[in-house]
């Protein structure tokens, strides 16, 4: 019977590059085979490749050392992941961030906050209903202040469906000040705003999303890669990923890539990125050479 080793993914947590120890866990003989999960997001492509034990030591070996702190710390980590794949999948260029501040002289408690950020994605809700535009969807962080009690100025980022960036400021109504951007992803798509939506410093920042956001595609193949190819990255881990992923996701530019193993269980954890390529400008078509009614030339034949 197969063990899955997925949700141990902490415990791969040592670089695999040129050290022979990482060699050794990677062949282990305990190692079943190696299962891909692939998470399209949008233009981002994710690729996450983890072993497939064959004997259950590996698993009473991880349980043994799976702390719950560092069960928390992964359970963080995707949980971001799971953010900004879900603004991957929904959010382009077309649509905006708005941020939206208070007044100097007024500073909400959360319940205030939350009720001001609800009434104000309602009133852009209506705006588009009657200017026919598509549903809006969205995805909100209010962020608060510090736990040392100290009151700051509090405040919400918004990512939502495109619009007129002067109404989407107007709607705020008064409350303090309001500024709408169109969102600009790069090669990882809108990660870097994500990952700032869900920083915690002091406090913290909490979020919401509309119910109409899609998920992301994933898929799961136990064949997509064999120990072989995990293997070669590991061995040519400059080269090898790179020229790996691009044979199997030709449609796909390669961002980056990081292997890992542990000194607990056997196996490998690889982790890549990936981004869609841009499609091929089209071809114009050449213009056909049009006769000239005015003076009976066609521009090849001589005039009777």
């Amino acid at each position: 019977m197969p063990y899955n080793s997925a949700k141990y993914e902490f415990l791969f947590d040592l670089s695999g590059e040129n050290t022979e120890r990482a060699f050794d866990r990677f062949r282990h003989r305990n190692v079943f085979r190696y299962r891909t999960r692939t998470i399209k997001a949008g233009n981002v492509l994710e690729v996450e490749i983890f072993p497939i034990w064959n004997t259950q030591n590996e698993v009473r070996e991880a349980k043994k050392h799976t702390t719950r702190e560092a069960q928390k710390n992964l359970n963080d980590k995707n949980a971001k992941k799971k953010f900004i794949r879900k603004i991957n999948a929904n959010f382009t260029e077309e649509d905006l961030c708005v941020t939206l501040t208070y007044s100097n002289n007024f500073v909400p408690d959360e319940e205030q906050a939350r009720r001001d950020i609800r009434n104000y994605l309602r009133r852009v809700r209506e705006y588009r209903r009657k200017n026919g535009l598509p549903e809006l969807k969205y995805a909100y962080v209010i962020e608060f202040g510090g736990k040392d009690g100290r009151r700051k100025r509090v405040h919400h980022h918004a990512i939502m469906s495109g619009m007129d960036r002067d109404k989407a400021e107007a709607l705020w109504n008064g409350r303090g000040y309001a500024n709408a951007r169109r969102l600009q992803p790069d090669d990882y798509g809108l990660e870097a705003l994500a990952r700032y939506m869900t920083k915690e410093p002091n406090g913290g920042k909490r979020w919401a999303a509309s119910k109409n956001l899609v998920d992301p595609k994933i898929t799961e193949a136990d064949t997509k890669i064999s120990r072989r190819k995990v293997e070669q990255m590991a061995e040519d881990f400059e080269a090898k990923p790179a020229a790996i992923f691009a044979a199997l996701f030709p449609e796909y530019s390669f961002n980056e890539c990081a292997v890992r193993y542990s000194n607990f269980v056997a196996g490998a954890y690889i982790y890549a990125k990936l981004h869609r390529k841009a499609a091929p400008p089209q071809k114009q078509k050449k213009k056909r050479r049009v006769r000239n009614e005015h003076n009976g030339n066609d521009g090849n034949l001589p005039r009777s």
